[in-house]
């Protein structure tokens, strides 16, 4: 093996960068060895084989963050495989967030193959017995005026035996809509959009168009635009429908579709690059794809003989979850965001309306219709059903769930207007927020982040 000081430090750079790997055999000691990872503690030369006993004792472990895969790199490698089990490692994971606005709640990791688990915003979660080999690790629920610095998920290589330890960089900034709850009410005579907090406090008026009528506004995900739509001509009768996007303070409103026809039920994707809404231009309820500033607006699903609305992003963005209805019955349908890969969602017609899945994933919240439109959650395998509202009178509609996902936001008429009311994931601590002689509406998006 060549001396240290002969090896030259860069070698590996031309190579990572063209192939991210790089592999060379051999069959014995003189020829060239099967790298499995890249060293970078220049103590190997391209070409230079170390014989197995000489793998036993070395020890140094170190890794390379590029285009998205962590490389967990040896000292040295064997000639040979070993046909024995692959055996298990141990990773480490830190978080580390800085800036304004952090999300005391933490984030999800989680490791293929396994269940996410919670990670605090400054903290070290380690994960013994992980199998060797490649192992995806992917940190989520990271709030929309949170930033993860570097490629997410990332791809590590876990050796036996070995720890390996990586860092996640978070940064946040303080955005006019941060924890807040956007909603719609005629309560000045007109239906308007407005934002509070989530304990109900500094209601704020946010738009002011007598002749027309803005609903179902939608927070962006990092929280300084609103989505909505503007409805123009007789309420409950004919009317026409656009959506528009305005910054958080109601200033610099602009018209995103333009269409002679109806427009509703906007939503942004979690990158905040897209809006999913549904729409009747093409002669039927069908739903709708555009880029965040209008463009590119493609039919989906266009299935004449079903009204199609209510869409909703996964928290992952490759897919849709929406409404199907006949006159007869609804149930719940997903579709890739490319319009490929439609399904049914669940197999409960006439019962599911109003789906939304948790910002985790592992739950989706929605109004039965048997019941009455009460409000529950479930699994999305439709296990595990919880009643949300429990023994609140009334319906209770289009929840929204907060971006840590421990509390929901809802419609009810419990009290005999509509208000909005604020619950615990679990349906306890119940409270109406809104509270006024008025009608009070949310969105799916009504939560800032």
């Amino acid at each position: 093996m060549l001396p240290r000081a002969q090896v030259p430090r860069t070698w590996w750079l031309p190579h990572l960068m063209a192939r991210q790997s790089r592999h060379r055999r051999c069959a014995s000691e003189e020829h060239e060895e099967e790298f499995q990872a890249l060293a970078t503690t220049y103590t190997i030369h391209p070409g230079v084989c170390m014989p197995r006993s000489q793998l036993r004792r070395a020890s140094v472990r170190t890794s390379i963050h590029l285009t998205g895969v962590v490389w967990l790199v040896a000292v040295g490698s064997a000639c040979q495989d070993d046909p024995a089990d692959p055996g298990t490692g141990t990773v480490q994971i830190t978080t580390v967030s800085t800036g304004e606005g952090l999300d005391q709640d933490g984030y999800m990791v989680q490791l293929q193959g396994a269940a996410p688990t919670p990670i605090g915003i400054n903290t070290t979660a380690t994960f013994p017995g992980v199998i060797a080999g490649e192992v995806e690790v992917r940190l989520t629920s990271i709030r929309g005026n949170c930033t993860l610095q570097g490629p997410n998920p990332r791809l590590l290589r876990v050796v036996a035996g070995e720890t390996f330890s990586m860092h996640y960089d978070v940064a946040c900034v303080h955005t006019p809509l941060l924890g807040r709850i956007v909603f719609t009410s005629n309560r000045d005579g007109n239906y308007e959009v407005y934002s509070m907090n989530p304990d109900g406090s500094d209601q704020v008026r946010l738009t002011d168009t007598p002749d027309d009528r803005e609903l179902v506004p939608a927070s962006s995900p990092d929280g300084t635009r609103i989505l909505f739509v503007d409805r123009v001509g007789p309420y409950d009768d004919v009317y026409t429908s656009d959506l528009y996007v305005m910054n958080a303070d109601g200033t610099g409103r602009v018209n995103l579709t333009n269409a002679a026809g109806t427009e509703e039920d906007p939503v942004w994707s979690p990158d905040g690059s897209q809006i999913a809404f549904w729409s009747v231009r093409d002669g039927s309820a069908d739903i709708w794809v555009m880029d965040a500033d209008g463009r590119g607006q493609r039919n989906l699903t266009n299935s004449p003989s079903l009204s199609e609305t209510t869409p909703v992003w996964s928290p992952e963005g490759d897919r849709i979850l929406f409404t199907a209805s006949t006159s007869s019955a609804s149930h719940l349908d997903v579709i890739n965001a490319d319009g490929s890969g439609r399904a049914h969602f669940t197999d409960q017609p006439a019962d599911i309306a109003f789906g939304i899945l948790s910002p985790d994933g592992a739950r989706i919240a929605y109004s039965a219709q048997a019941t009455g439109y009460k409000l529950f959650t479930t699994s999305t395998d439709g296990s595990d059903p919880k009643s949300v509202t429990g023994d609140l009178g009334g319906a209770a509609v289009i929840a929204s769930w907060s971006s840590g996902g421990d509390r929901i936001a809802f419609a009810s008429d419990a009290t005999g207007d509509l208000d909005v009311y604020v619950t615990g994931r679990d349906g306890t601590g119940t409270v109406n927020i809104s509270n006024n002689a008025a009608f009070d509406m949310i969105g799916a998006q009504a939560w800032g982040p």
